[in-house]
Formats: structure tokens, sequence, C-alpha cells
């Protein structure tokens, strides 16, 4: 004999089922915009260091990279790249990178890769007089 539930289960089994699938919509929409957010910035940082190590990076090269880099979101439409290259008297050059999509937006500032002025200065605290 085949025995049947009363309607009240079937009603609350819809319920609590609904709402599972609900907490996993959420769950897969966060878990989608961390990714976004992380390839962003991982982009962002490898295009920065592209155009602050190399001699004969421009800008337009570096934001392409980043794009390349980066790929397409899952979470809002694309991401916008600016990396602009500064020099100054005081400090040298300096690579200012900003990035932006939906919700996320991260600006990075590194002065230029010097390695010989590095131990130059190293050297110096070094030296015995």
């Amino acid at each position: 004999m085949k025995k049947r539930l009363a309607g009240s289960y079937t009603i609350e089994a819809a319920f609590v089922m609904a709402l599972v699938l609900w907490a996993v919509l959420f769950s897969v929409q966060a878990a989608y915009r961390l990714r976004d957010e992380t390839v962003g910035a991982m982009a962002l940082q490898g295009a920065s260091e592209y155009l602050r190590h190399g001699e004969e990076i421009t800008e337009e090269a570096a934001a392409a990279y980043a794009e390349r880099l980066a790929g397409r979101p899952f979470s809002w439409s694309g991401y916008k790249f600016i990396i602009e290259e500064k020099r100054t008297a005081l400090m040298g050059r300096s690579v200012s990178a900003s990035g932006k999509g939906g919700t996320w937006s991260l600006l990075i500032r590194q002065n230029e890769y010097d390695p010989e002025n590095f131990l130059r200065m190293c050297s110096l605290l070094n030296q015995e007089e």
C-alpha cells in the first residue's frame, strides 16, 4: 500500500527547498563577485608591474595587458583600467594604476623598479668610515 503525506508537509518542503535554493543562489553570486574583484586586482597589479619594470612599455600597452588578463567579469559588464606614468624630480618615475568595475575599485601607486639604486643605498649603509 502506498502512504500519502498530508498536504502541509509538501508545502513546507517546497518552502524549505525554496529557501535552500535562494541560499545557494546568493552564495554563487557572492563567489562570482569575489572572483571578479580578485581577477581585477591581479590584472591591475600585473599591468602596473609590467609598466614599472618595462623600459619601452607604453601606458596604453599596459592598460591593454590588464584588460587581456582580466577577461570578462561575471558580476558586471566590464572592467575599466587607467594606468599612468608620472615623473618627478624628487621621487623619479612612479606608476599610478586604477581599476573600476561594478561596485569594485582599486588604486595602486608604485615607484619605479630600480634595483641598482637600491643596492647603492644598501652599500652606503654598510660602508665603514
